[in-house]
């Protein structure tokens, strides 16, 4: 089975793994009340801009069996929709794949598994520490990074994860892994953001791909949020509610080209 090293470790997040476990400790709250939603959004930026908007949803979820975790391709290469059956080799320990969910959900004729499109792509790398301090027993991983925003792909891929997860006995989660609005000043950023995050709010997966393609919103993880809520509605998700927001600026002090963060669940 393939194992892939770590690709942003020391960048993005401690690659040392005391210090790591500091943070984790620092940022998630033990003692917040526990829920089991169908999906969490979360950001994943350098720990040091975006980790403390990430720990706000991974201190509510309850622990669960397998993690579907899905992030956009920010390098081009491999499949347009890439599952990975290998393993995680991070700073923590070895993170190990959900091969027969994996096998189930690559019988979807859009979905491929892929090394290519995983190797180098922190969207998913980064939620791994987060997944594993939240979750004291065993787990498993399917990791998805999704290169396309074609809505028939990213439905039937909907489809077929919800078909999946209905007929598993586990308990699973899916992760979108996304920021929202780059590289434009606070007030454009906080106004598109504002955009897409009322059609998440309303579990608008389609409003949500509309609204950021006219309004040129560059929510990196958009296609994953489509199939994350998509799937979510078909497992009978009736809310999404929004824990944090906010932006680099708020951690450097520079307003005049930022990115946005969210962490949303969705019930």
């Amino acid at each position: 089975m393939f194992v892939r090293k770590p690709a942003v470790a020391g960048m993005f997040y401690p690659a040392d793994p005391m210090e790591l476990k500091r943070y984790l400790e620092s940022v998630i709250d033990k003692n917040a009340v526990k829920i089991s939603p169908k999906a969490i959004i979360v950001p994943h930026a350098g720990y040091v801009y975006s980790g403390h908007v990430a720990a706000k949803a991974y201190s509510v979820i309850e622990p669960f069996d397998t993690y579907i975790v899905m992030g956009p391709n920010h390098t081009g290469l491999g499949a347009e929709i890439s599952v990975f059956d290998g393993v995680y080799d991070m700073p923590f320990g070895q993170v190990y794949p959900d091969e027969e969910l994996i096998q189930r959900i690559a019988e979807n004729e859009y979905v491929d598994i892929d090394y290519y499109a995983h190797l180098q792509e922190h969207s998913v790398e980064v939620q791994l520490p987060f997944i594993d301090f939240v979750t004291p027993s065993d787990y498993r991983v399917v990791t998805i990074v999704v290169g396309t925003q074609n809505i028939s792909k990213l439905y039937s891929a909907a489809e077929t994860i919800a078909k999946a997860i209905s007929e598993s006995s586990k308990r699973i989660l899916m992760v979108v892994s996304s920021d929202m609005n780059h590289y434009e000043n606070q007030e454009i950023t906080l106004k598109k953001d504002a955009l897409a995050i009322e059609k998440m709010e309303n579990l608008d997966e389609n409003g949500l791909m509309r609204v950021c393609q006219t309004n040129g919103i560059t929510m990196c993880g958009v296609a994953p949020a489509y199939i994350a809520i998509a799937a979510s509605k078909m497992l009978g998700a009736t809310k999404c509610t929004v824990l944090d927001h906010s932006t680099s600026g708020d951690v450097n002090g520079d307003y005049s080209q930022v990115v946005g963060y969210v962490a949303a669940v969705i019930e």
